[in-house]
């Protein structure tokens, strides 16, 4: 399959990632949330990728050829925490179910990578919930290693 990534440019894009927020939710098991609450927390994060300032973070989406989009990445500056500096930080990475397997996920990884070099950055971080074991195999072929684990409790 060929693809390409661009730029996120305009409302089609942004209807599009909202489109696969279900498929974020899907792979969370917040055992001290409720299904409604992890489906809002998702909502309102997604939403949290047109709000960032300026130059400081972009968003990437992987086109096919047909110019059906795949999937996409958001990056954005974040913070390394041991060291109280500036990082680049992946917010969020979703690919259509259709296309998983077929290298866009990487694809869209190395995007966000250049983008976080091209600002300056040293690392590039990011968080996965726990239950989203897939992801933490992906991530660590992408060369990801844990260096910090939360856990919670309801009270």
């Amino acid at each position: 399959m060929t693809f390409s990534i661009r730029p996120e440019r305009d409302e089609e894009d942004r209807a599009f990632i909202e489109r696969l927020n279900p498929r974020l939710t899907e792979v969370i098991n917040a055992p001290t949330h409720s299904d409604a609450e992890v489906e809002a927390f998702q909502a309102a994060f997604t939403a949290t990728a047109w709000e960032q300032s300026a130059g400081r973070s972009a968003t990437f989406l992987a086109v096919d050829e047909a110019n059906e989009l795949l999937g996409y990445v958001s990056v954005r500056e974040g913070s390394d925490e041991v060291l109280s500096e500036p990082c680049a930080y992946i917010a969020l990475l979703a690919v259509e179910r259709m296309h998983e397997g077929k290298g866009v996920a990487k694809a869209l990884i190395q995007k966000a990578e250049e983008w976080a070099l091209e600002m300056g950055y040293a690392r590039v971080a990011l968080d996965v919930f726990g239950s989203n074991t897939r992801a933490f195999e992906f991530y660590k072929r992408a060369g990801f290693q844990v260096e910090t684990v939360r856990v919670i409790k309801k009270l």
